[in-house]
């Protein structure tokens, strides 16, 4: 049977389809998908089987992939495709068995998995990219944060004493501090412990997000929320949609249904867009049009999308979408990293020198007394 030519618009699956990166596969797997597949694809081109290939990629993984690699050469040994192999065995995720299971139906396997570890690839430095932005200020924070605690914990009850020991009525405000830090002094032990736990609680939370590829959806949805980064977010999942949903159309999967396994990559209200305008999409309706009543697309995504409907070239008018959104991206991020800087080092200027300022002015206020 022919597959299904890239360009055409079939309905997306009932109850939705499963995202190209974004909903973990049931294994949990740390299987590095991008090197699988270019591995993987390589061996393909070259003449290899699709045995001989899986084999050769299982020694070159170590004895720590073998329990994933062994029971997917025993499927293939059995009669079943490599699609249906990988599927069953729960360690990929639906973009990669997609990409395969077209490659299986064009019969240009190598190529596919080639393609899907340079999308990969290209997704990994985008992530990369954002992670950079955002590393600095978060460092800064971090540090910030532990030195408010010192200073609460240990500089404010020093102080404390002095206060107490001249009798001199408290300012509200250091009173308030001297009382913090008073409290935070007497159960330094619950602190430390409580704070040390939320601590590893957090770092066994990322273990297991990067696992089960939990993180991104769950850190683009957290830095959504942070005033001010919401428009860099959703332009970075907005480049990631169409990128994916390029690379499933150029593979041979029908565009409605890469459009929808590539949902989990936007933000959440986009999500329930895209829902609505595949919906539409499915009843007949153009589908550059249906995306930009739903502000998936601007004015000019429309307008590229609307020829590549006429063309079958939608892959094409996808990829110079995703260009659009990198390059914005760099916009954002580039604008961004010069504000949150300045705003970050401003914001613990405060803190910190409002705290020295309000144990110093019981200090000056005895002193003004004394003369």
């Amino acid at each position: 049977m022919n597959p299904t030519p890239p360009g055409r618009l079939l309905p997306a699956p009932r109850g939705g389809a499963a995202p190209v990166s974004a909903r973990p596969p049931a294994g949990g797997s740390a299987l590095d998908e991008e090197n699988f597949a270019r591995d993987l694809g390589l061996m393909l081109r070259s003449g290899l089987s699709v045995l001989d290939a899986l084999s050769v990629a299982g020694e070159r993984a170590g004895s720590g992939a073998a329990n994933i690699f062994s029971p997917l050469l025993g499927r293939l040994q059995e009669g079943e495709s490599l699609s249906s192999a990988m599927r069953g065995s729960g360690h990929f995720g639906p973009g990669i068995v997609a990409c395969v299971k077209a490659g299986e139906g064009t019969g240009d396997l190598g190529e596919s998995l080639h393609r899907f570890a340079g999308h990969a690839a290209r997704l990994r430095a985008i992530r990369a990219r954002l992670v950079s932005a955002l590393v600095y200020p978060a460092l800064l924070i971090a540090v910030a944060m532990l030195v408010v605690l010192f200073l609460l914990s240990y500089v404010v009850p020093k102080f404390a004493l002095v206060l107490e020991s001249s009798h001199q009525e408290l300012p509200l405000l250091s009173l308030w501090l001297v009382r913090t830090g008073g409290l935070l002094n007497q159960h330094q032990v619950l602190f430390w412990s409580v704070l040390l736990g939320l601590g590893a609680a957090g770092a066994v939370w990322l273990w297991r997000a990067v696992r089960s590829r939990r993180l991104w959806p769950a850190l683009t949805s957290a830095l959504g929320r942070v005033p001010g980064l919401g428009p860099t977010i959703r332009v970075f999942a907005l480049s990631q949609f169409t990128r994916s949903a390029a690379m499933l159309v150029r593979s041979g999967v029908p565009a409605l249904q890469s459009l929808a396994m590539s949902r989990d990559l936007l933000i959440t209200a986009d999500c329930l867009a895209l829902d609505r305008a595949l919906a539409a999409a499915a009843t007949g309706f153009p589908l550059a049009q249906s995306l930009h009543r739903q502000a998936i697309v601007d004015s000019l995504g429309e307008r590229i999308l609307r020829v590549a409907e006429q063309t079958g070239q939608l892959e094409l008018a996808l990829d110079r979408l995703a260009d659009v959104h990198d390059a914005a991206l760099e916009r954002l991020l580039d604008r961004a990293g010069r504000l949150i800087e300045p705003v970050v080092m401003m914001g613990i200027g405060l803190v910190v020198g409002g705290i020295v300022v309000l144990m110093y002015l019981p200090i000056f206020q005895l002193a003004s007394s004394v003369q």
